[in-house]
């Protein structure tokens, strides 16, 4: 009957709101989605550090556009995500004139080297351009050990220099030189604008075919 005496209109109205209003908030917070959520309204400085892993993320929903330059280092990948061949390097060796008048013989003679190399697989590069005092066959050879690439051109005296291009694949089991020589079988010749390129990789072959 004490109860009842302290019970008023206005006393059932407060108690019955604010049932409603805390079931309210219940409610809503048990129904906010990401389409509840303003564009751009959500940003890192909300999110705690390591909160959001891949399986949060939809599939291809993160391209390129949206990763800042230089921010992914190779320790941010898993293990094998890229190829070894990001591990590749180079080298170079250029000679920009010489030998000059140089004379024939059966034998090549070196117009530049490219030494020191570590072991492993390499692609090998090199140009050079000959020149001779008359009418021969200019013949320049690009080798690593017992593996080589020949090259062979007319040369014409007074004439403009002919250009030679080689290329070769060798794997050096231990530290490795790989030379670029040239002779002719007649007259005096000279090199120019020689250059060796040494592209270390991860692996490569050679096969000789038939076809």
């Amino acid at each position: 009957m004490k109860l009842r005496s302290h019970l008023s209109f206005a006393n059932v109205v407060a108690m019955i709101a604010l049932f409603v209003a805390l079931s309210g908030t219940s409610y809503a917070v048990s129904k906010v989605g990401a389409k509840d959520i303003r564009k751009n309204a959500v940003r890192a400085k909300h999110v705690k550090k390591n909160q959001i892993r891949s399986k949060h993320v939809k599939k291809n929903q993160i391209r390129s556009k949206h990763i800042k330059n230089r921010s992914v280092r190779s320790s941010d990948l898993a293990p094998g995500l890229i190829g070894s061949t990001l591990q590749s390097s180079a080298g170079q060796a250029r000679r920009d004139a010489g030998p000059t008048n140089v004379p024939h013989s059966q034998s090549y003679t070196a117009v530049a080297s490219l030494g020191g190399l570590e072991p492993g697989s390499y692609v090998l590069l090199a140009k050079t351009n000959q020149s001779a005092s008359e009418f021969t066959d200019g013949r320049c050879r690009l080798s690593a050990e017992s593996d080589y690439d020949d090259s062979n051109r007319g040369l014409r005296p007074q004439g403009t220099p002919e250009a030679h291009n080689l290329q070769l694949v060798h794997a050096f089991t231990g530290t490795g030189t790989a030379v670029l020589s040239c002779r002719t079988p007649r007259g005096n010749w000279s090199a120019a604008d020689s250059k060796i390129i040494a592209i270390r990789v991860a692996s490569a072959s050679s096969n000789v075919v038939s076809g």
